[in-house]
C-alpha cells in the first residue's frame, strides 16, 4: 500500500530528528509545541501531524513535534521541561497517566498554556482536555462486538497496560457487555502498544482458548497485530475483530475483512481544536473575551469531546482517499 511505504521512508527521517532535537525559532511567529511518547507512532504521522500542520500554517504559527520514541514517562517530563524553559506561546500535551502532573503544574505556573490531547489530567492545571470520550469509545466497540457475535460468544481485550485510556475503555466495555450475559471477557492483554506483541499474544490467546470468537483492540498497534494473528492461525471471519484508530495497517486488514470494524477516534479534530483553545487563549476574539483574560477568566473550554467514527469494509474506500491527501501534506513535512 503506497500510504504504508511512504510512512515507513519518513518515519524514519522523523525518528532521527524528533525526540529532543529543539528546533531553531523563525523570526517573529509564535511557537508551539506538540509532545508525546511514542512520538514516531504511525497513528500520528498519518493524522495528528498533516492535520496540525495545516492548522497552524493557517494563522502564521510554527509547531514542532517532540517526545520519546518509546512510552517513557520520565523521558516524556524532561522533553516537557526541556521546551517549557523556552517560555514557547503553547503546548499540545499527550499525558500518560498521573506521572506527569507536577510537571504540567509547573508548565502552567510559569504562563504557559498547556492543553491536553488524546489522553487527560484531570487533577491538573491544564487549560482543557481535546480528545476522545474512552468510556463510550469502549461502549461503542463492546456494541459493535456484541452485533458481530450475535450476541454470543468468548472475547479477550487487548491494550496497552497500565493507562488511564485503557481502563476507560474497559469501563465501557464491561459496562455494554454486562447487557450481553452469554458474551464472556476471557481476558486483558497487555501488548504494551507493540503490534509484535500484539500478535504474539493473540496467537496464544487462540491456542489457550480454541473456542474463542472474538478481539477487542484498545490501542492502535491492537488491531493489526491480532489481524495478522488470525490470520496465520487461518480463521479469518470465525475470529471476529473490532479495533481503534486507521492506521495503514488497520485499513489494509479491514480491505481484507480480518478486521470487521475500527472505531476510529477523531483525531483531526481533537489535535485542531486542543491548537485552537491555545490560540483563543493568547488571542482573545473579542474584545470583551479579552477583558475577561485580563482578570484571570479566559473563555475557553474545559473539556472537548470529539466523538468517534465507524470503518468497515463498506466505507475504507472513501477514509482512503481523505489519508492520501493527507499524505501529501506529511510529505511536503518530511522535506522540511
Amino acid at each position: 500500500m503506497k500510504l504504508k511505504v511512504l510512512f515507513m521512508v519518513f518515519l524514519t527521517i522523523f525518528t532521527l530528528t524528533i525526540a529532543f532535537t529543539m528546533p531553531a525559532f523563525s523570526q517573529g511567529k509564535e511557537q508551539y509545541y506538540w509532545i508525546a511518547s511514542v512520538s514516531t507512532l504511525p497513528l500520528f504521522l498519518t493524522h495528528d501531524y498533516p492535520a496540525l500542520k495545516e492548522e497552524v500554517d493557517r494563522v502564521g504559527a510554527e509547531i514542532h513535534f517532540m517526545g520519546p520514541q518509546n512510552i517513557d514517562i520520565e523521558m516524556q517530563n524532561n522533553v516537557l521541561q526541556q521546551v517549557m524553559a523556552k517560555n514557547p506561546n503553547g503546548i499540545l500535551f499527550m499525558p500518560f497517566g498521573e506521572g506527569h502532573n507536577t510537571v504540567i503544574d509547573q508548565v502552567i505556573d510559569q504562563g504557559v498554556p498547556l492543553v491536553c490531547i488524546d489522553g487527560d489530567a484531570p487533577n491538573t492545571k491544564r487549560i482543557c482536555y481535546s480528545g476522545t470520550d474512552w468510556v463510550e469509545l469502549g461502549r461503542f466497540q463492546a456494541k459493535l462486538m456484541a452485533e458481530l457475535l450475535g450476541g454470543k460468544g468468548k472475547v479477550m481485550l487487548s491494550a496497552v497496560i497500565p493507562n488511564d485510556n485503557t481502563l476507560k475503555a474497559r469501563n465501557g466495555i464491561e459496562e455494554e457487555m454486562a447487557k450481553h450475559p452469554d458474551i464472556e471477557i476471557v481476558g486483558l492483554q497487555n501488548d504494551q502498544g507493540s503490534v509484535i506483541e500484539a500478535a504474539r499474544l493473540t496467537a496464544e490467546a487462540i491456542q489457550a482458548n480454541p473456542d474463542i470468537n472474538g478481539f477487542i483492540g484498545i490501542d492502535a498497534a491492537s488491531g493489526p497485530g491480532i489481524a495478522r494473528a488470525i490470520e496465520e492461525a487461518g480463521k479469518t471471519g470465525q475470529i471476529k475483530v473490532v479495533c481503534v484508530d486507521n492506521t495503514p495497517d488497520i485499513i489494509e486488514a479491514v480491505k481484507k475483512k480480518t478486521i470487521q470494524a475500527a472505531v476510529v477516534q477523531k483525531r483531526e479534530a481533537f489535535e485542531i481544536w486542543g491548537f485552537r483553545v491555545l490560540y483563543e487563549f493568547n488571542h482573545p476574539s473579542t474584545p470583551i473575551l479579552e477583558k475577561y483574560k485580563e482578570i484571570g477568566f479566559a473563555m475557553v473550554p474545559k473539556l472537548i469531546l470529539t466523538g468517534v467514527l465507524v470503518m468497515t469494509p463498506d466505507n475504507v474506500d472513501k477514509v482512503i482517499d481523505v489519508l492520501n491527501y493527507q499524505e501529501k501534506v506529511y510529505k511536503k513535512m518530511g522535506a522540511m
